[in-house]
């Protein structure tokens, strides 16, 4: 693949552009880029050219520059042309053109990452020293390091590596990435698009949510449910199937305080728990350890809660301890104490006198220290 020098740059009608639809395919039809349109309107000119096919007019880089163009009704913009020989070597310029793209979604990647594995794996079966320098001009479009193309110097390409690099994930998130992605694709094609888009916006927030729920056994369940509309979200649709109810997190509160029975009660623990956290799949309680007094964290299933929301004999210290919190902030020993203290169902006599102390005496002491220690500039 052969490009013309960079400075030769022209002007064309951005309306006389065609996008090629390997662009629209991956990051859409009608992107939302605000801060380059800001950008581009506040300076009054593009400052890097669209890039164009010489064999076919199409637009293989600059969509949202083109859109914005437009947008602003500008007559032309500038343009650089490349030389390609075939499809294959436009769509090899789409995906090194726009691999540091700024802005790209999760699901985005996956598509980029299928269109990379395709042209690359053809490349890998070849074991020879040919095809691997094809393929080092073929990344090298995309601005790798030295380090990386010296890594494709060799006879053997591991795709999956390389590709996990190329749109910037490890390994294993890659791999757990691409199950997800063609669980979308299999929602598409069985016309399930409700729980296709609600497992793409998942994919997104969090891989590893993402492919949690595929792995669910209660998938199946929980595509019926947001296909169903009864539901709008992932966490929504695997709480539901999970434990039978629409919402099962939804009567918990964070700093709420529940009393369980000696049945259910979470062994070596108080029987009074505290909510300190509320996850798509866990209700997080804080407890007493009974063994060594000290806070233990549990994670429970709401199917799992077998326990009576009581009144919070605490709510006042609560309120002392965040105004500290707030006050002591930037001393990493207080905050980290203060926030144990918030975690727990009750405090001892101990850990008030911990609290008074803070409360009354730190800053006396604090004023008694000052004197006596020398920081070094």
């Amino acid at each position: 693949m052969n490009t013309t020098s960079e400075t030769n740059i022209f002007y064309t009608h951005p309306e006389s552009l065609v996008v090629h639809p390997k662009l629209i395919q991956i990051y859409g039809e009608n992107e939302s880029r605000l801060d380059l349109e800001q950008d581009i309107a506040n300076r009054g000119v593009i400052l890097t050219p669209l890039v164009v096919s010489s064999r076919s007019n199409v637009l293989l880089s600059g969509k949202c520059r083109r859109a914005i163009a437009i947008k602003l009704g500008w007559d032309s913009v500038p343009v650089r042309y490349v030389d390609c020989a075939s499809d294959a070597e436009e769509e090899a310029w789409v995906l090194s053109l726009n691999l540091n793209r700024d802005g790209k979604t999760n699901y985005q990647k996956m598509v980029e990452a299928q269109h990379w594995e395709s042209h690359l794996r053809p490349l890998a079966s070849k074991n020879q020293a040919a095809g691997a320098e094809y393929m080092r001009q073929f990344l090298l479009l995309s601005n790798s390091t030295e380090g990386e193309s010296i890594d494709l110097d060799i006879k053997s390409i591991n795709v999956r590596n390389t590709v996990a690099k190329k749109v910037k994930m490890g390994a294993g998130p890659y791999s757990n990435s691409k199950q997800v992605y063609k669980e979308i694709l299999a929602l598409q094609k069985e016309n399930k698009l409700v729980a296709g888009a609600a497992l793409e916006k998942e994919l997104n927030r969090s891989i590893d949510a993402a492919y949690k729920f595929i792995r669910n056994p209660n998938y199946s369940e929980a595509v019926f449910i947001l296909e169903s509309g009864n539901v709008g979200t992932v966490g929504e649709a695997i709480a539901w199937a999970n434990s039978g109810e629409r919402n099962p997190f939804r009567k918990y509160k964070v700093w709420n305080v529940y009393m369980f029975t000696e049945e259910t009660r979470v062994k070596d623990c108080s029987l009074c728990g505290r909510v300190i956290d509320i996850t798509n799949e866990f209700v997080v309680f804080g407890f007493r350890n009974m063994t060594n007094w000290r806070l233990k964290v549990v994670h429970l299933r709401p199917r799992d809660i077998r326990a009576e929301l009581v009144a919070d004999s605490e709510t006042q210290r609560h309120q002392r301890i965040f105004s500290l919190m707030e006050k002591h902030h930037f001393i990493e020993p207080i905050a980290s104490g203060l926030s144990s203290l918030l975690k727990l169902p009750d405090l001892t006599y101990e850990e008030e006198a911990f609290l008074h102390n803070i409360e009354f005496y730190y800053q006396k002491s604090l004023q008694e220290v000052k004197p006596t220690i020398t920081i070094e500039p």
